[in-house]
């Protein structure tokens, strides 16, 4: 700033003196006659082997160089960990969902639950009523008895005719005859007890039990109903590992892969934090909104995440350590690559090819070309060229390096 200043003002003695000198000369020439001008060079010459001239025009390139230097705001290069986050919103899932219902027909006598109630592996959830079912029961053992009633006798009349036919009185076609005869008795008592059986497997049906530990949902049956195997009653959430489906908008989807890490939260529970990691993706991009479903996994011991509630997660779809990265801004594509401009220590533009690793919308990480420290131009009012002057007018660091 004071050399600015000292060539300012040398400049304006200079110019004083040369205008001064000017008006001089020609009132000198008026008033003597003189028309030759040889007079006024060699007085010009003298000025100029005093230095004046030359001061003058020392001072005025200095001011033209500095007017032409572009300002510029620059990037200062460091090393830093730097980690690329998706953020998403979607819906909490049990991990199973198991839909209950009656397996035979049947009228709802009482259902033993309320929406949310923690159920234990063997609870009965609902009941139909069992009328029908024992009436079923009782027959097929009545039944059954007297199977086995006609089964006793028949292998009575077997033993009788054996002993005939061993001491001669009977024939033995009429032994044959008799032994049949035992031996389908036998088989229909036998088969009276399948019936009992399956009678009573059936009248246990009309209970309908928890197979699993679990949470209840929507409650889909009210007492007095009819139902049949097709009729949901409610389903059963198992909590103690749940799903999160998460929405990827169809731009997004190439960034999403098996096995990336993902933090969950929720509005029931803030500043609460859950970590999973992407489990699966549905190969179909579904719906209007033309998303794709991933679902993360998440472990829930505490039971504080609950089927229905509303998620946001943050997906990380990349992550560096210890690399180099500027602002994506100060990034040129060229059809061979990428170009940076760099300011070097001479204060001119210097453009660089560098190889970039990961690209986002604010930051990009740099594989080579660049070095730590070096200061990359963000922001200029024009195109710069190689080796064209410029006037850094701030510097940008990244917080966590300052």
């Amino acid at each position: 700033m004071k050399n600015k200043l000292k060539f300012l003002i040398i400049g304006f003695i200079a110019l004083w003196v040369v205008v001064f000198g000017l008006m001089w000369l020609k009132a000198l020439t008026k008033k003597e006659g003189v028309k030759d001008t040889a007079f006024f060079k060699q007085a010009i010459s003298k000025m100029a082997s005093k230095g004046a001239v030359k001061d003058m025009g020392q001072g005025t390139e200095e001011q033209q160089k500095e007017a032409e230097a572009v300002p510029v705001r620059c990037y200062k290069v460091a090393p830093m960990d730097f980690k690329d986050d998706l953020p998403v919103m979607g819906t909490i899932k049990g991990a199973l969902e198991i839909p209950l219902k009656f397996e035979i027909n049947g009228v709802i006598v009482s259902i033993n639950f309320r929406e949310g109630d923690m159920i234990n592996k063997g609870d009965a959830i609902a009941s139909l009523d069992k009328k029908d079912g024992q009436l079923k029961v009782d027959y097929a053992k009545a039944k059954a008895e007297s199977a086995k009633t006609q089964a006793l006798a028949a292998k009575k009349k077997y033993e009788i005719h054996k002993n005939l036919y061993d001491i001669g009185a009977i024939i033995k076609v009429k032994l044959e005859e008799v032994e049949l005869e035992a031996k389908s008795a036998s088989e229909q008592a036998k088969s009276a007890e399948v019936e009992v059986k399956s009678a009573e497997s059936e009248l246990k049906k009309t209970d309908l039990i928890a197979s699993r530990e679990g949470v209840m949902g929507t409650r889909e049956a009210e007492e007095g109903e009819f139902v049949t195997p097709n009729n949901k009653i409610a389903t059963l959430y198992d909590i103690s590992e749940i799903f999160v489906e998460l929405g990827i908008v169809e731009k997004e989807v190439d960034k999403v892969t098996l096995d990336q890490d993902v933090i969950v939260t929720v509005d029931a529970h803030s500043g609460a934090t859950f970590k999973g990691k992407v489990d699966y993706i549905y190969p179909v991009i579904e719906g209007k909104s033309r998303t794709l479903t991933a679902k993360v996994r998440l472990q829930n011991p505490d039971v504080q995440l609950l089927p229905g509630m509303f998620a946001r997660a943050m997906i990380t779809v990349a992550e560096f350590k210890d690399a180099l990265v500027i602002p994506s801004l100060s990034l040129s594509k060229k059809d061979e690559g990428y170009n940076v401009t760099v300011v070097d220590a001479q204060n001119k533009a210097r453009v660089k090819p560098v190889k970039v690793e990961y690209v986002t919308t604010d930051y990009s990480v740099i594989g080579e070309g660049l070095y730590e420290g070096e200061l990359v131009v963000t922001e200029t009012p024009q195109e710069l060229k190689e080796e064209m002057p410029v006037q850094v007018i701030e510097v940008q660091e990244n917080a966590t390096n300052k």
